[in-house]
């Protein structure tokens, strides 16, 4: 990881919020309930400790760590530009960004603080856009339920927010255990089962299994060993990681929000706004980013909720130790 370890610093000013929010909107403006959680997920992790060598697992197409490390790209660009065969993934509920054109060309404005020193992920194509970036010094394409090809210790950090998504959890948290040095951290951002009380999932009996399917889009179905609290934390311990620290950042407020989202509407969303004109499609784009800064500004924030019963956290970022260090 070269450049700075502690940039970007831990974002506390409502200017900076606001700047952070906007590139991420930049890049997600057509599903700003991602944006905004991504945002949540950027500032937490500003807060935990990153030294090199750095391993960031289940990097897909490297935009968050880019955009996280204060990594800037143009107007031009966003992650929906480069969407193709859209009837594809309102059928089979396929990764709509599983897919990259031989012109994929990110528009970068400003380069990140530092690099990390390698990226992995299950999907070539992500890879593929993640190389674009400058972002990554290595890219190993990978499978998380086998053995991770590194050797023992190799990286001082091991970052993940993708964990949930692996079948062999227990497999992959004793790899990440043995792939981090002694001393140093492994920051693993998971979610929650509570995230379940928060979507339209409970209503299941009012709705109809059809209405669900339209609004889920396959979701919790790819979320195989999401569970609760103490689950994971069981799961740490066998696996021989000491919590140093547990940061709770996102609620049920948050969830509520981003279950309901642009996600049902979002494939034809891409489709208009890649068919029209350049000119007209950044236009309306300026005007979008714009509006969505300031209706998810409150939502910027680790602790905001509606609801007033307390309720469990719905995503927590961890900072584990090996080997009980």
């Amino acid at each position: 990881m070269q450049g700075s370890m502690t940039a970007p610093a831990a974002i506390n000013d409502r200017a900076s919020i606001d700047s952070k929010q906007r590139q991420f909107l930049n890049a997600y403006w057509l599903r700003p309930e991602n944006a905004f959680w991504m945002v949540l997920r950027s500032n937490v992790l500003a807060r935990a400790p990153m030294r090199g060598p750095v391993l960031d697992l289940g990097c897909g197409d490297g935009v968050f760590s880019f955009l996280h490390a204060g990594g800037q790209f143009s107007h031009a660009f966003d992650v929906f530009s480069a969407v193709k065969d859209l009837e594809r993934v309102l059928d089979d509920h396929a990764d709509v960004f599983d897919h990259i054109e031989d012109d994929y060309d990110p528009k970068i404005t400003e380069k990140p603080a530092y690099t990390i020193d390698c990226g992995t992920d299950l999907k070539g194509n992500l890879l593929a856009k993640a190389s674009k970036l400058g972002m990554y010094d290595r890219l190993v394409h990978h499978d998380h339920n086998e053995r991770l090809p590194f050797a023992d210790g190799e990286f001082q950090t091991v970052y993940c927010n993708t964990a949930y998504w692996v079948d062999d959890i227990d497999g992959f948290l004793r790899e990440i255990a043995r792939v981090t040095a002694p001393g140093g951290t492994a920051v693993l951002q998971v979610k929650l089962d509570a995230i379940k009380q928060f979507t339209m999932q409970k209503h299941r009996e009012l709705l109809g299994d059809r209405w669900l399917d339209i609004m889920d889009r396959g979701r919790l179905g790819s979320w195989p060993t999401l569970s609760d609290r103490a689950t994971w934390e069981a799961r740490f311990a066998s696996a021989g990681l000491k919590i140093a620290d547990a940061t709770p950042f996102v609620t049920g407020t948050h969830a509520h929000v981003w279950d309901i989202g642009l996600r049902p509407i979002a494939p034809m969303l891409i489709k208009t706004m890649n068919a029209i004109h350049l000119h007209l499609r950044q236009e309306i784009k300026r005007d979008w980013v714009d509006l969505f800064s300031q209706l998810l500004a409150p939502f910027c924030k680790p602790d905001m909720d509606l609801f007033t019963e307390p309720n469990e956290p719905v995503e927590i970022q961890y900072v584990l130790t090996p080997g009980g260090v």
